[in-house]
């Protein structure tokens, strides 16, 4: 709060101000959701904190001093779910103070291994736009954050362009995180056809979300729109890939009537603009089984990039995914991948191109039946379509 302006602070109140320990309006949205074993590690709290990983001493301890790790991103953990608080201006207050706590306390303090993410409120996209472009400018914030989402919508619509134009023109990567929409004051449900009765039903289908707002984006013609933009898919596993592009590219095939301005698969598109986290990594009984699964979406070394997890329940160690990967793909996957797909410190910012084809407008495509039924009234010259 501290980050806040005196207007937001005096709004939210003190705790304990009034009897009984009220006096404050809560600012974190919670997940329904909860490991029964426990969220997070119980060695990544701090002595006397609540929240696990918010020391950046223990951080160095557990991850940066391992000798392993050049550059690490920070996400966000129950900031994620700005978006969700109903008062959508509060959230915009939060995600700006949220970003300004981020680079003072994570960012410059001194170890230039730290990266971060701006969080944007993308309940008000354009107000989520100019965040993007203030707390962007910060040199070691590498990408945004599309946390929970509170317009219900998903994530190719295009209310969304706002966003995605500023974080093209800054030259940042969009990073979309599971469990994002799994909170109870937002308008989506975390899976398909009904909300899951447990913590195992919810984390088995963690990539659902994931998936609804990668084919959104395709279809929607975000690629198109912005040419230039990267996605990056975290908290899914990555064992969807395969099944989801072998369906979406048949389904494309058959009523790209629909979607004129996808003008190619979209596997196409997922390969150029989007990576995906190792993060948690699918643990078959055999590893081998995995990579057999991936190796069926040729390339697949190309688009994944290691995520620890840190400090969830489930994180991944580096030696853990490196014994279920082939060793083939180490470098691209813990190294190559991810340096290519950040705007890493030192690296100027793009120019973005321009739209190779206008989305939304439905061009003449020469694709409809041949011998259209002529309409009732007076007789009409009907002329082929132009290619």
């Amino acid at each position: 709060m501290q980050y806040m302006s005196q207007g937001w602070r005096e709004y939210l109140g003190r705790p304990g101000s009034l009897p009984g320990g009220a006096g404050a309006i809560p600012i974190r949205v919670g997940a329904p959701y909860r490991n029964p074993e426990g969220d997070k590690l119980a060695t990544a709290y701090p002595p006397g904190a609540s929240a696990a990983g918010s020391d950046p001493a223990l951080l160095r301890r557990d991850i940066l001093d391992s000798g392993q790790v050049r550059r690490v991103i920070l996400c966000h953990d129950a900031a994620m779910f700005t978006p969700a608080l109903p008062n959508a201006h509060l959230a915009v207050e939060v995600a700006r103070a949220v970003n300004d706590w981020t680079a003072e306390r994570w960012l410059e303090e001194g170890d230039t291994r730290l990266y971060a993410l701006v969080l944007v409120p993308n309940q008000l996209p354009e107000a989520a736009a100019a965040e993007v472009r203030r707390a962007g400018a910060h040199a070691r914030m590498v990408g945004i954050l599309m946390g929970g989402n509170g317009v219900g919508k998903p994530f190719g619509h295009p209310i969304y362009h706002p966003i995605y134009e500023a974080a093209s023109d800054m030259g940042l990567t969009v990073v979309i995180h599971g469990g994002g929409d799994a909170v109870p004051d937002t308008l989506t449900h975390p899976t398909a056809g009904g909300l899951p009765l447990t913590f195992g039903e919810y984390s088995a289908l963690a990539a659902c979300p994931l998936m609804t707002h990668l084919v959104s984006m395709i279809a929607q013609g975000v690629f198109e729109r912005f040419p230039d933009l990267r996605l990056f898919l975290v908290g899914g596993g990555t064992a969807w890939i395969p099944m989801l592009f072998f369906r979406l590219d048949v389904n494309w095939r058959g009523l790209r009537r629909e979607v004129p301005w996808v003008r190619r698969q979209p596997s196409e598109y997922f390969r150029e603009q989007v990576r995906v986290s190792t993060y948690p990594l699918d643990r078959p009984a055999e590893p081998e089984r995995l990579v057999r699964l991936l190796n069926a979406y040729r390339g697949a070394d190309q688009l994944l990039i290691f995520g620890s997890g840190y400090p969830d329940w489930n994180r991944d160690l580096v030696e853990e995914v490196a014994t279920r990967v082939p060793e083939s793909w180490h470098k691209a996957v813990f190294h190559d991948n991810a340096l290519g797909w950040f705007r890493w410190s030192g690296q100027p910012t793009r120019p973005r191109p321009a739209p190779t084809f206008e989305v939304g407008r439905m061009p003449v495509t020469g694709l409809a039946d041949t011998n259209p039924a002529r309409p009732e009234g007076p007789e009409l010259e009907w002329v082929p379509a132009d290619d």
